[in-house]
């Protein structure tokens, strides 16, 4: 059912109807009728309950993790839209609901601050969320208190339960080292996109190729003459009618060039690019720390939490895509990803 909550505003409360009974409302006050003016609007959407006392029981007992209200109460107003887009307004009383006239154009939205985060949760895919960026809600998020940790150099943090493990909490993800680079010529570079083509099942995997300054009649940055390349092309593919290595610039000035044609270790002849050296990014496959319980990863502004930029993003929902099982081996731990039935 889509509902949406409304609650007394503490700070506009100068009549002091917060928590109110409608039958104290009319001895007390004089009047049962609701002002409307009083109540921000603190959550709207589709929830799964089927009756109002659902409703009463979820957002007291198991508060949607985007809620940042206070739990269901007397004096709180529920609006229910039924599928013709008309609408009820119920009033918690101190017992069960009363149908009352409300007018939700008076009341207040309170506006969130949002935090562009990848959610992880122990046996889910990584999402990309929108999150409020609201102390008591990123508690609830994760369960308790709020820990955080920062492993890597580009300005982000995990943030999960710090009693999570104590708490016996599902494990969630492993957390590894940064990316090293690993230096190779043009070469060796070709013979480990060969090698992976040939595997099976077969992996695709990228590389770097940085030209160097003189290949060049003008000068270019060393991101501009830095070219981010698959093995997923013709030239690395055992038995393939063509022969094509397409690339990019890593700073985007040149996408998808057929670089074959222009490299002098291929077919651009002796004036051709040359190549300066070549890297490959891995990842340090040592499991540092290991998060119990849901997470979320987010970036850091001096001591403040931040929205992940795009790129941020991209990365991290990349890295931890998939959940793992996490065991002990011996004395050593082992994090192993694996794709959810759902």
């Amino acid at each position: 059912m889509k509902i949406t909550i409304y609650q007394v505003n503490m700070d506009r409360d100068t009549k002091r109807v917060a928590f109110e009974s409608l039958e104290r409302l009319e001895k007390y006050r004089g009047s049962a009728e609701i002002d409307s003016s009083l109540y921000d609007r603190v959550y709207e959407g589709d929830v799964e309950c089927s009756n109002l006392e659902e409703v009463y029981q979820m957002f007291n007992l198991n508060h949607p993790k985007d809620y940042m209200g206070r739990s269901l109460s007397v004096s709180d107003v529920v609006e229910v839209t039924y599928e013709d887009g008309k609408s009820e307004f119920f009033f918690c009383d101190s017992i069960g609901f009363e149908e009352v006239e409300f007018r939700p154009e008076l009341a207040s939205k309170i506006e969130r601050e949002l935090l562009r985060v990848v959610y992880l949760a122990p046996g889910e895919m990584a999402r990309v969320a929108d999150i409020p960026a609201n102390f008591k809600t990123l508690q609830r998020i994760v369960g308790g208190n709020l820990h955080t940790y920062e492993p890597y150099k580009d300005n982000i943090c995990f943030v999960y339960n710090e009693e999570g493990k104590t708490e016996g909490l599902p494990l969630n993800r492993a957390i590894r080292g940064d990316e090293k680079i690993v230096d190779m010529n043009y070469h060796e570079l070709v013979d480990k996109f060969r090698a992976a083509e040939r595997s099976e099942p077969r992996e695709h995997i990228s590389g770097y190729i940085v030209f160097t300054a003189d290949s060049f009649e003008k000068p270019y940055s060393e991101e501009s003459r830095t070219y981010a390349v698959s093995s997923d092309n013709k030239a690395f593919q055992p038995n393939m009618g063509g022969y094509s290595i397409y690339a990019s610039a890593i700073d985007g000035s040149d996408p998808l060039v057929r670089l074959e044609n222009y490299m002098a270790a291929e077919k651009g002849g002796k004036n051709g690019w040359q190549v300066e050296r070549c890297y490959m990014k891995e990842r340090d496959r040592d499991i540092r720390d290991v998060i119990a319980g849901t997470c979320f990863i987010c970036a850091t502004d001096g001591e403040k939490f931040a929205s992940l930029s795009d790129e941020q993003a991209k990365k991290y929902l990349e890295l931890f895509k998939l959940p793992e099982q996490i065991f002990l081996e011996g004395d050593t731990i082992e994090a192993i990803p694996y794709k959810p039935k759902e």
